[in-house]
């Protein structure tokens, strides 16, 4: 299990872990149990961000350097898949017409304004959470994730690591990681409000996953990412509009 989590942090992240990482299916499947703790580490060093810029008196640089330490820690790999899905799901095709061009290099219109929104939201929500919010966050979007691609199959009829991860979500490990979330949350100050926008943000990503699954008959890798990046933005914006 451990050597399937250095797998998730050389491959979803661009953390230096010291070594070169070969891909292991069955290591793969094994760590996915502790997916959500991938966030952790995210968000430890957030966290680290948040304190080193804590004392810049105007939020809006220390929110544009949090955006920037994200998405240098995971190598915009979430960000990408996101374009690719808002692409592929508006843009009027149906069948294999929206996986060959969620496929496609090049980005479309969907995909770049679906990018600046997400940047444009992650900078606003950056700018005004606390530093435990911002460690929640990537746990959130981990668990977000296995809760959205759970009960779920791979859409595509390529095989790789998309459906490594998506096919071996059963209900074991969506317990471990839903247990998982939960620790973290309990443990922060804001324990209530923490728990009740997680909690929302969970169903959001699993009622989000049920749309895309009706467009196109399942996940992907892409549709992966663009769950993490969406269910990430909920939650931030739920805890502030809880936090009054």
């Amino acid at each position: 299990m451990a050597s399937g989590f250095l797998i998730f942090i050389s491959f979803f992240t661009r953390i230096p872990i010291g070594r070169k990482i070969e891909y292991n299916e069955e290591k793969f499947k094994k760590a996915l149990s502790i997916y959500t703790l991938m966030g952790a580490v995210i968000g430890l060093l957030l966290s680290l961000i948040y304190l080193i810029f804590n004392s810049i008196h105007i939020v809006f640089i220390r929110g544009l350097i949090l955006v920037i330490g994200y998405i240098v820690i995971t190598g915009g790999i979430h960000l990408d898949g996101a374009a690719d899905t808002a692409d592929g799901l508006f843009s009027g095709r149906t069948g294999e017409k929206i996986f060959d061009i969620m496929s496609d290099s090049h980005i479309g219109a969907f995909g770049v304004l679906c990018l600046v929104i997400i940047v444009l939201s992650q900078f606003v929500v950056f700018s005004f959470s606390d530093i435990f919010t911002c460690f929640m966050m990537p746990v959130v979007g981990r668990a977000s994730l296995i809760v959205g691609a759970w009960n779920k199959k791979y859409a595509k009829h390529t095989k790789g690591m998309g459906t490594a991860f998506i096919e071996s979500i059963d209900t074991r490990v969506l317990i471990i990681n839903l247990m998982i979330l939960t620790v973290f949350s309990i443990m922060s100050p804001r324990r209530l409000i923490i728990i009740t926008s997680a909690f929302a943000t969970l169903m959001a990503s699993y009622f989000i996953s049920g749309l895309i699954e009706d467009k196109i008959g399942g996940m992907t890798g892409d549709t992966c990412g663009f769950i993490t990046e969406i269910s990430q933005i909920i939650f931030m914006i739920l805890v502030l509009f809880l936090k009054g």
